[in-house]
This record gives structure tokens, C-alpha cells and sequence, in this order.
């Protein structure tokens, strides 16, 4: 499965990257009209998320072209995973803009945990960040085969080292303690039973998601922040975020659900001013 992945992409990317746009849109329409459920899921999450927005329940029209700008930015997305070697080589990475409170973060020593959320692109946010600063990790699922190895080894060649929860967790504390940056994702929902998860209100209802980053914060010291590249067409911009503020009372459990919320809070505030950049597939809120 590996070779065939890697000589997939060497070949797909000798197409111009604006007709794989457009085959992948309508690729991925065509997936969501017959993935009922999946459709289903994501036009739940929207009419929750438009009407926190809004203020009002988002009509029919509005629903509809949200979702179909996301279908789209998805599948620019996938279009841009099999040609992220070729904007290495050409040197195409994204600005950032706004980097000093990561800078002032890094000043502390204790390193920064960077939420981030199934967001815009989040391979060229660790691209960019990764050109920008050293040490740069991201706690990503082991999805085994060929196809986690071309992942893991995609990201490796710019600078981004993986954290496999199930095979080198140590790796994350050793990424703090050493001042680096550690990429962890925050916006999977899970059940009240899954351990670690927490009860948050996101978009004006309880759900419940992971605290993995709250209790790598709580353990480590480390600076929080919430970060990811925008998208403006087809480029990007690196948006470190602000530091998310948190204090450890010593009551283990108030602080993980408290630093979380914080979390979701930033989480919420960025997917309200891009909605159709947010890819959740799954139904967020029960």
C-alpha cells in the first residue's frame, strides 16, 4: 500500500492543481450524497454552530452554502496533502502573522501545547510553523499500513516529528521540556465514559470531548494556545492564536474540565468567523 501511495502522488501531481481542485469537489459531493449519515452529521453540526452565530436559525439557503463551501475546502485540503512535497521544494510556505505571543510563550522554557482543530489544513499548519521554529511535534492516531507510514514520513520531511500515543507518548514530555512545540489536537468529541473525556458547552450546548492537552498543561506547565492556518482562496496564513490564560488550583478534576473549556471557548470563537473551514464528520453534540 505504501509504493502505491508514493507513485500515486508522484504521478497526480503532474496535473495542474486546479483541475485536482475541481475533480476532488465534485469527488467529494458525489461521497456525500450517497454517505447519507455523514451528510446528515455535518448539517447537524452546522445548524448548531450558524445558530450560535447568527443568532437565529440559519435558512435553508444559508445552510446549504455553508456546507457546500466546506465540501469544497475539504477537498482542497485532500488535493493539497499529495502536493505538500512539491510546495516544499518550491519553497511555498505560508506567512505568519502575529507571532509574539508565541514568541512570549517560548520565552517561559516550558514549551507550547498547540491546540489545534480539524481546521482549514492543518498538514500546512505544521508545515508553516515547522519552517518557522525548531522543534516542532504533533500527537497524531496510529492508523497503521502503509498509509500512517506515508503520513508520519510526509510530515518528517518538513519538520514536523510524531507522537504515536500507543508507541512514544515520552516523546511528548521530552518535546515540552526541551521549549519545543507540540501540535495536539482538541475538537473530538467522545463519550461521557471514554476516559479523560470532559463536559464542556460549545456553541451554546454541553458536549463532551478529550482533555488530553488540559492534562499535558496541568502536568508539564506548559503555554496553551489554539492555533491554525486561515484560508484565503487558495493560500494561507499561519494565526498562532492568543495564549489561552490558566491557573492549577490542585483539584485535578475543576482544573482539567475549567482549562478545557477554555479551550473549546478559542476553538469556538475561531470556527464562528470561518464556519466552512471546519471539517467535523461526526455529529458533535448528541
Amino acid at each position: 500500500m505504501y509504493y502505491i501511495i508514493v507513485i500515486f502522488t508522484a504521478l497526480i501531481t503532474l496535473i495542474p492543481i486546479r483541475a485536482l481542485y475541481a475533480a476532488a469537489y465534485y469527488i467529494t459531493k458525489v461521497i456525500f450524497f450517497f454517505w447519507a449519515e455523514k451528510y446528515k452529521n455535518v448539517e447537524d453540526n452546522y445548524k448548531t454552530v450558524l445558530l450560535k452565530k447568527l443568532g437565529r436559525s440559519p435558512s435553508d439557503a444559508e445552510l446549504k452554502n455553508t456546507i457546500n463551501d466546506n465540501l469544497k475546502n475539504y477537498a482542497m485540503f485532500n488535493v493539497e496533502f499529495l502536493y505538500l512535497n512539491k510546495m516544499v521544494k518550491k519553497g511555498a510556505v505560508p506567512e505568519i502573522r502575529g507571532t509574539e505571543k508565541l514568541d512570549e510563550s517560548l520565552k517561559k522554557g516550558k514549551g507550547v501545547i498547540m491546540c489545534t482543530l480539524h481546521f482549514s489544513n492543518w498538514d500546512i499548519a505544521g508545515l508553516t510553523i515547522s519552517s518557522h521554529y525548531d522543534n516542532v511535534w504533533a500527537v497524531a492516531d496510529d492508523l497503521g499500513g502503509g498509509y500512517s507510514k506515508f503520513i508520519q514520513e510526509t510530515r518528517g520531511k518538513y519538520g514536523i516529528h510524531i507522537v504515536l500515543p500507543n508507541k512514544n507518548l515520552k516523546d511528548a514530555y521530552r518535546c515540552l521540556e526541551n521549549n519545543g512545540i507540540l501540535n495536539v489536537l482538541v475538537d473530538r468529541p467522545v463519550t461521557p465514559l471514554e476516559k479523560g473525556a470532559v463536559e464542556v458547552e460549545f456553541f451554546g450546548r454541553k458536549t463532551h470531548v478529550a482533555s488530553f492537552a488540559a492534562r499535558l498543561a496541568l502536568k508539564t506547565g506548559a503555554a496553551l494556545m489554539l492555533g491554525c492556518v486561515i484560508r484565503e482562496n487558495e493560500k494561507f496564513y499561519g494565526n498562532p492564536g492568543e495564549i489561552i490564560e490558566y491557573n492549577v488550583t490542585g483539584n485535578t478534576d475543576t482544573d482539567l474540565q475549567v482549562i478545557t473549556q477554555k479551550i473549546m471557548n478559542h476553538a469556538e470563537k475561531l470556527i464562528s468567523a470561518h464556519p466552512e473551514q471546519w471539517y467535523m464528520f461526526r455529529r458533535f453534540w448528541k
